[in-house]
């Protein structure tokens, strides 16, 4: 996983999962933490792709919330990113480069989770109804045919453009993108 190719909102998105899974009490970083960093992101775009898939943004915001419940709770120990993450981080590179893309941008994160999803992840979107398709679609109205071909992109002026009102957050900005542990770059 190469951050350097990596949007300022994927970045934001990655270095929220660590914050995530302490407030949890989990010790192992998985998928529903990156939904759940995606979903409450500052003018989340994929809050904003959920809701023109005719999907109630809140609920599937608090199943996500649900799932990440009934992750098992540690106290103590070393937080470390789970494989079922780790090979969506990966595949999202691949993600942006299908799509002509520079850098890696939010809706390739969560294109990478409907590619690989874990079991938690597929139960959760299949009850939502949220496939590749549907979510490819929702994206092309509200991209269009532009290409993310900077780290500034990724998510901000698309939303903006739709009007994306969301202003929860779930992390600090101001923390290094390079402070994940070697292992898991």
């Amino acid at each position: 996983m190469n951050v350097g190719k990596f949007t300022q909102k994927s970045i934001e998105a990655v270095n929220d999962l660590e914050k995530i899974a302490y407030e949890y009490g989990n010790q192992e970083v998985e998928q529903e933490h990156l939904l759940y960093a995606l979903m409450n992101q500052e003018d989340s775009l994929i809050r904003k792709l959920i809701e023109k898939m005719e999907i109630q943004p809140q609920y599937f915001a608090n199943a996500v919330i649900a799932a990440l419940e009934k992750r098992p709770k540690v106290s103590g120990g070393k937080v470390y990113m789970g494989n079922d993450l780790n090979k969506a981080l990966v595949s999202a590179e691949d993600e942006a480069r299908a799509m002509g893309d520079e850098y890696v941008s939010v809706e390739h994160l969560f294109l990478a989770l409907l590619r690989y999803p874990s079991r938690t992840v597929k139960d959760l979107l299949k009850e939502f109804g949220i496939t590749r398709e549907r979510f490819l679609q929702a994206l092309s109205t509200v991209r269009g045919n532009q290409r993310v071909t900077s780290a500034g992109a990724g998510g901000k002026s698309a939303a903006a453009k739709t009007g994306s009102g969301n202003r929860a957050r779930c992390g600090d900005p101001q923390r290094n993108p390079d402070s994940l542990p070697e292992d898991q770059e």
